[in-house]
């Protein structure tokens, strides 16, 4: 019966790592599908840049210096986000290691818990960056596309 009791607690303390996990998931799927786009972009861009009459040359550059500040981000991005799977699943073996050998573990299952908090918030931030920047080079786009060249 203690037995029972037993994996009763562990898999009751579990659920919050795991829906944590589950959660970033999902955040680390849009973030690796908006480096996706962010890379096949910069490919399609470098290619055209072969050519060293591309019209539009400097603008493409500046693009792809965009394009890959992104990527870097994006980068950073999917390095916290992983961080924080880690923490949580470490907190998945502390709890099953307290719960076996009867080790207080409290404080380092604490520790990794925030340290994944963290970590998600750190992905949060390199995220909004990237949409800022995101938004900054339409708006670029945009005004030149408002405002066209004098000729003459």
């Amino acid at each position: 019966m203690e037995a029972i009791e037993s994996l009763t607690v562990f898999l009751q303390t579990s659920i919050t790592p795991i829906v944590l996990i589950s959660g970033v998931g999902l955040l680390l799927l849009s973030v690796t599908n908006r480096l996706a786009r962010t890379i096949d972009r910069s490919r399609m861009l470098a290619g055209k840049l072969q050519d060293r009459e591309t019209p539009d040359r400097d603008k493409k550059l500046r693009q792809l210096d965009i394009l890959y500040t992104r990527s870097r981000l994006l980068r950073n991005s999917i390095a916290a986000i992983t961080l924080s799977i880690l923490c949580s699943s470490l907190i998945i073996v502390v709890l099953l290691t307290m719960n076996m050998f009867r080790i207080d573990l409290e404080i380092v299952g604490k520790v990794l818990f925030l340290c994944s908090i963290g970590a998600i918030i750190c992905s949060v931030i390199y995220l909004m960056i990237d949409v800022t920047l995101t938004l900054r080079a339409l708006d670029q786009e945009i005004r030149t596309l408002s405002d066209p060249p004098e000729i003459g």
